[in-house]
């Protein structure tokens, strides 16, 4: 009988080891890993330098669209990281710039968007410079702002904007008419918006809206039309972390979430539930404030990251 309990014991804890073991095996499946590729810039004025790039996108060329906050400037570089063109500048006029924060194409890849936030605006250009449009005013009525700070489209040509001073998010259509908002003075529990300053789109299902609450660092996930879909904290419980992220984006396939938690100098990654996934690796240098985030899946899964602090522009692979 103690032969037999004993062996019962044994048995008992190689079972325990090994769902152990494949509880940690699932656990670093589920994490992922990138390679560094590259890093352009440096602080400056003149070209292929900047000062404090806050956002960065990228066309089917690997041409880099960079929002060069502190030179009030679009700055375009190829994909060796060389000078292309630009255009801005600090002003109030069209075409100008006050602090922008923000840069997304719209459906067809054939024009920009510009959070022209200082301004309280919105302006549109196509891939050239040439102004096409602007959307807004500073206010608190439908389609006005109050310091926009980012912009998402979705499939069918809508625009999202962070109207971060109004404590809301805005949609509006392909031609710049006002549709709906959602989130200021809300009495829906978890649905009131406080300090937006990021939105992402992703196309599960019929479409669905992420927002960052600066303030509470909470993700909000919402259907296209503002309906709560789900929430959750950026920061574990205990983990002590600085509250203060300024960027999410959404990975097209398997819906990756990735936000630049800027002062905790890091990249963080989630799964579409809330699950958190990691970091991404330090690349040519350790993250300060990074600000802004591109996901490319045109050669794979590439991250684009405007690196603020260290006035680059970092450039990852997935590894897996």
């Amino acid at each position: 009988m103690d032969k037999g309990g004993s062996m019962g014991s044994r048995w008992f804890v190689a079972i325990v080891v090994l769902s152990l073991a494949m509880a940690a095996s699932a656990s670093e499946a589920s994490d992922v890993s990138f390679d560094f590729r590259d890093a352009v810039g440096g602080f400056g004025i003149g070209k292929e330098s900047f000062d404090r790039p806050v956002d960065v996108v990228r066309d089917r060329e690997e041409n880099i669209y960079v929002v060069d906050q502190g030179n009030n400037r679009i700055q375009v570089l190829d994909r060796r990281g060389r000078f292309v063109r630009e255009w801005g500048g600090r002003g109030f006029g069209p075409g100008f710039f006050d602090g922008p924060n923000a840069i997304a194409f719209d459906r067809s890849g054939s024009s920009l968007y510009v959070a022209d936030t200082g301004n309280h605006r919105i302006q549109k250009f196509d891939l050239q410079g040439k102004l096409q449009k602007s959307l807004g005013r500073l206010g608190s009525g439908d389609g006005d702002f109050n310091k926009p700070t980012d912009i998402v489209v979705d499939r069918n040509g809508f625009l999202y904007v962070a109207d971060s001073g109004n404590n809301r998010v805005q949609k509006f259509d392909s031609s710049g008419k006002f549709v709906q908002s959602w989130g200021k003075f809300s009495r829906r529990k978890g649905v009131e918006l406080n300090n937006p300053v990021s939105v992402a789109y992703s196309e599960e299902g019929f479409g669905q809206i992420f927002v960052l609450n600066s303030t509470e660092c909470r993700v909000q996930k919402f259907d296209i039309d503002g309906n709560l879909v789900k929430e959750w904290p950026m920061h574990r419980k205990g983990e002590g972390a600085l509250c203060g992220p300024s960027r999410i984006r959404i990975e097209p396939r398997k819906y990756t979430v990735y936000i630049a938690d800027t002062e905790n100098d890091r990249v963080i990654l989630f799964d579409k539930e809330g699950e958190p996934l990691g970091a991404l690796a330090e690349g040519k240098v350790r993250f300060r404030k990074p600000s802004g985030v591109f996901v490319d899946v045109s050669f794979g899964e590439e991250v684009v990251v405007a690196d603020t602090g260290n006035n680059l522009i970092q450039k990852f692979r997935r590894a897996r």
